[in-house]
């Protein structure tokens, strides 16, 4: 219909504001008659008799036991229907009527809509619903009757796509969205009393432990490290100085969170940069001055599987009271949260992703996704809004079949590449070859 993705779904400006005017230009001229025109075809003009415009607002409606009634919240509009019921009159109404048929049984979509005319309403782009019905009576010869329903047209998935934002900054938008709509939704979960507070400092308390572990498995330079132990240890910060704010808590977690994932990035491009150099410079100087090769290791996909297996994260501790069960959970739900933002950051900045991999981790996702409450409508849809991104960010991606060949003779990294046609790099990460000379056994490749 549109290359515009920005739809308007207002009416369509009327003929004239005045019905008589609307109907009849001028006294001396015919009634003006409805029309249907297909996708590139000609008007078929039929005698209007009724007409039905149905439209609607979608609503997330949420009730809640022990008299706490019900809430609303407008999800989107509704599309619009439209019903025409009229009749094909004359002595040539066959032919009307079987072009009429004709018109109708043409696809129509949003690319390529039918247009509707009516006097009182305008012209409308539609598309054309599953049944229509045409009818006679033999005590009513000469006329037929015609019953047609349609939606209006919209916005096609093309063109809605090409106005969506590339997909990385779709996906930093909609995980920036989630941030704030998870501090949000764990402040709101909290009343909190004495024996809460201390829940609450114990349970990030021990959070912060299992940052820290996590941290230990990555491996890099010492200074990048030590920056993101400073961003975990604001966890204790709070503590030891007697803040009591959820929301404070809640923030520093999340950016402890983002400090170990923009670690690793950083980590991966220092290899990049450096380590090329480093490992040509220790292959051709054997001089004790000659400089140690950098370590390769797979930092993304070791802490991406810790995160990904927070669905089964709980804390250990006892909850004596309804808010302390409910403190308790709004911490584990958070913590899952956050594995889930560092999870989708992790996906979806890996080099080595391919078809098997993404498979994989994608199951994990959605399974750490499942284990998330999000009963909260706000939370439900910016959960999902990455979910989207990420996938679209995926389905970008040329993520090849990753395939397997028996190598029975040893052979050299160099010459296997130019066998298999696949980059030397690439085989080193998926198989783990830690030199360049020979590789025998079930070699994987892309």
């Amino acid at each position: 219909m549109s290359t515009n993705a920005q739809f308007d779904a207002s009416l369509p400006t009327p003929y004239k504001e005045n019905w008589r005017e609307a109907y009849r230009a001028d006294s001396s001229e015919s009634p003006r008659m409805a029309s249907y025109q297909s996708p590139g075809g000609e008007v078929i003009p039929f005698i209007q008799k009724s007409f039905r415009f149905s439209g609607g607002q979608s609503k997330d409606t949420a009730e809640y036991p022990f008299g706490g009634l019900w809430s609303n919240e407008y999800l989107n509009e509704k599309p619009q229907s439209l019903t025409v019921d009229g009749y094909l009159r004359g002595p040539a109404y066959i032919a009307q009527r079987n072009k009429l048929i004709e018109a109708l049984r043409i696809p129509t979509d949003d690319d390529n809509p039918g247009f509707i005319d009516l006097p009182f309403w305008g012209r409308f782009p539609v598309v054309v619903n599953d049944n229509y019905e045409i009818s006679e009576s033999s005590d009513e010869q000469g006329q037929c009757t015609v019953s047609i329903s349609f939606t209006r047209a919209g916005v096609s998935i093309t063109d809605r796509l090409d106005a969506l934002p590339p997909a990385s900054v779709e996906l930093e938008k909609s995980k920036f969205d989630l941030i704030i709509t998870a501090i949000n939704d764990f402040v709101n979960k909290l009343s909190i009393n004495g024996a809460d507070i201390a829940l609450l400092l114990t349970g990030f308390g021990k959070i912060k432990k299992t940052l820290l572990n996590i941290l230990g498995r990555i491996q890099g330079v010492q200074k990048i490290l030590d920056g993101v132990t400073n961003e975990i240890l604001g966890i204790e910060n709070l503590i030891n100085r007697g803040v009591h704010a959820p929301r404070e808590f809640a923030q520093t977690l999340i950016n402890a969170g983002n400090s170990i994932a923009a670690g690793i990035f950083e980590i991966k491009n220092s290899a990049a940069l450096y380590g090329r150099e480093s490992n040509r410079s220790s292959n051709t100087d054997t001089s004790a001055s000659a400089a140690p090769s950098l370590p390769s290791p797979d930092n993304e996909k070791n802490v991406l599987i810790i995160f990904l297996s927070a669905d089964t994260y709980t804390l250990s501790e006892e909850a004596a009271t309804v808010s302390q069960e409910a403190t308790l959970t709004a911490i584990e739900n958070l913590y899952r949260i956050l594995a889930f933002l560092i999870s989708t950051q992790l996906i979806a900045n890996m080099d080595s992703l391919t078809y098997k991999k993404a498979a994989g981790y994608w199951r994990l996702l959605e399974k750490l996704e499942e284990s998330i409450d999000r009963e909260n409508p706000a939370v439900y849809t910016a959960m999902q809004a990455v979910h989207n991104a990420l996938s679209r960010a995926l389905s970008e991606r040329e993520i090849s079949r990753e395939m397997t060949r028996q190598i029975s003779v040893a052979a050299p990294l160099l010459y296997l590449a130019y066998y298999l046609g696949c980059n030397e790099d690439k085989i080193r990460e998926l198989n783990n070859v830690a030199d360049s000379f020979v590789v025998e056994g079930a070699v994987i490749y892309v």
